[in-house]
């Protein structure tokens, strides 16, 4: 509750507002680049979710979606669709040297098994969301009876077919691609990380590259990404259901054709 010298002292401020012609119009002038801001600010993040076909009106609901957009900067798939699972990288990913020392290649095979699955363990271990609170974006995708050599290759060429994602690091013997997307309008970069389990369950692991660390843009004092993480994995796996689709049906027209006639 104000006391009586600060009631008065308001009262002061407030009529040097009203009878004061220049502070008048100063406040204004403040009240309309605040609006203007605000305007600016809002239709940047519409447009970036529209660039990245996100939306706040869909499951779970404009509430978990708008917070989620302004307060996390990177997502990942899970089996639940939890929104809580974020996406830990420990580094940027960097595109492979054309040659490598020989005795160096079995301990740079063991750190990158250790890193990625230190990544997995991050995003597997973290504690689930509410069930009001599952993004049905972030739902791993899983493609039982399909070869991880067949998933890696069709991931590569979903890659390669997406607008503004590029491949800087492919490594077929832990199945994994390291990717770098870049918007259309901003030319922001985000880390996109895909992974292929024994178990035909495809990982994928977003972060905003304003989250690397050394970042030194402005920009990294804010903790949201618009939804653009959310975004690049629903892209991906959307990307992925076409391909799938056909080499499902080559595999049952394979098992038709083998049917006795009249089966």
């Amino acid at each position: 509750m104000l006391t009586k010298p600060e009631l008065v002292i308001a009262a002061i401020v407030l009529a040097a507002f009203i009878f004061v012609p220049i502070l008048r119009r100063l406040f204004g002038l403040i009240i309309r680049l605040a609006v203007f801001f605000v305007a600016v600010a809002v239709v940047a993040a519409g447009v970036t979710m529209i660039l990245n076909n996100e939306t706040i009106f869909e499951r779970p609901g404009l509430g978990q979606r708008v917070e989620r957009f302004v307060t996390m900067n990177s997502a990942a798939a899970s089996t639940t669709g939890s929104s809580s699972v974020t996406c830990v990288m420990e580094a940027p990913p960097q595109a492979a040297p054309a040659t490598a020392a020989a005795p160096h290649k079995k301990a740079a095979k063991r750190e990158e098994a250790e890193e990625l699955q230190t990544t997995r363990n991050d995003v597997k271990n973290a504690e689930p969301a509410p069930l009001d609170d599952v993004f049905p974006e972030l739902i791993r995708r899983g493609y039982p009876g399909i070869s991880r050599d067949m998933l890696f290759k069709l991931s590569t060429d979903t890659v390669n077919s997406l607008g503004g994602w590029r491949i800087v690091k492919s490594s077929p013997s832990s199945y994994t691609l390291d990717c770098i997307y870049t918007s259309r309008i901003f030319k922001m970069e985000d880390d996109v990380r895909i992974a292929i389990d024994p178990s035909g369950d495809i990982e994928v692991c977003s972060r905003s590259g304003l989250a690397r660390p050394g970042t030194t843009s402005l920009l990294r004092f804010f903790p949201g990404d618009l939804g653009s993480n959310v975004g690049h994995i629903k892209q991906f796996y959307e990307g992925l259901e076409p391909k799938m689709d056909e080499v499902y049906k080559e595999e049952q027209d394979k098992q038709n054709a083998k049917k006795p006639p009249g089966h």
